[in-house]
């Protein structure tokens, strides 16, 4: 106990939380995984071991592989954007501006707001027949667009909404990201004549490696997980075309209680956030040991 005091307190305090965690939310998951090897339609059917059928399945049927594609190539657009757009709003944060903790917390309040209710709202504002924005078109003379019906129009609009929902938070980061970098560097940029341009290319921008690789990281797994936006704005239409996988997965699972293929959506789903990660990871720590310019000692041992 003297020895080992601060990890026995440290063990006594994760304990409770690690066990919470692994009946609420660990079991859970390793069971629905699990369920991918086995054929269980329906609470009262008994499930019949089917090794891998369900992950075949799931890479011959385009509902699925479509479902899969369109996450990926979704979640890395509206993760592009909310970084870009947030890299732009931590400039703007990192000003010496009157009120800054006002301006903050403002650009923050959409993350912290209740999903459901947020795209109720939204779903107000694209209402096809007193809709704020069809209202604005027909007072131009032109017609109403109606925005369930396009596949295009949904896409752009869970962009949008995606994007208005987690740039708080990724201004917050990248904003910690500005203020961790060293200001000697920024002196030492003005004395070699760097304007602003320079300043945040040789600068800001290397400073940033370590932040970025972060929230490129976490950004990108949330944005290949996106689900509710699909659900509360285009509910997978029109005609699937706006479907996802996690979207998928929750049909599969309430609607038709095709468990098993549920399982097995859920492990790819997971698999492929791990490989995405983990290339990116290895691509960013590859990229810094490339840009790193080595230092050879000087002659004499000095």
């Amino acid at each position: 106990m003297r020895r080992h005091r601060d990890g026995v307190i440290a063990a006594a305090i994760l304990t409770p939380m690690f066990l919470f965690w692994l009946v609420v939310s660990g079991f859970p998951t390793l069971f629905g995984f699990f369920l991918g090897f086995f054929d269980w339609v329906g609470l009262n059917d008994k499930p019949n071991f089917i090794w891998l059928d369900n992950f075949a399945h799931f890479f011959r049927d385009p509902v699925y592989t479509h479902a899969l594609w369109r996450s990926i190539w979704l979640g890395g657009l509206v993760t592009a954007v909310t970084l870009a757009a947030g890299f732009g709003a931590a400039l703007l944060m990192n000003l010496p501006l009157f009120g800054k903790g006002v301006y903050r917390s403002i650009w923050y309040i959409p993350a912290v707001t209740s999903t459901v209710a947020t795209t109720q709202v939204f779903n107000i504002f694209l209402d096809t027949n007193n809709g704020v924005i069809n209202n604005i078109l027909k007072a131009l003379g032109k017609e109403p667009i109606v925005w369930q019906y396009s596949a295009s129009w949904g896409i752009f609009w869970i962009v949008v909404y995606s994007v208005w929902k987690g740039v708080g938070g990724a201004a917050l980061i990248w904003l910690a990201g500005l203020q961790s970098v060293d200001p000697v560097l920024y002196e030492a940029a003005d004395i070699d004549g760097a304007g602003r341009w320079g300043r945040l290319r040789y600068v800001t921008l290397p400073g940033l490696k370590p932040i970025a690789t972060y929230i490129v990281i976490t950004s990108l797994i949330g944005a290949i997980q996106i689900y509710e936006q699909v659900l509360f704005i285009t509910n997978g239409g029109p005609y699937g075309q706006t479907e996802v996988l996690v979207f998928r997965i929750y049909r599969d699972g309430f609607w038709d209680f095709n468990l098993g293929m549920a399982g097995a959506s859920s492990l790819i789903m997971g698999i492929i956030v791990i490989v995405v990660t983990v290339i990116y990871y290895s691509w960013s720590t590859q990229s810094d040991r490339r840009t790193t310019i080595p230092v050879k000692p000087l002659k004499g041992g000095r």
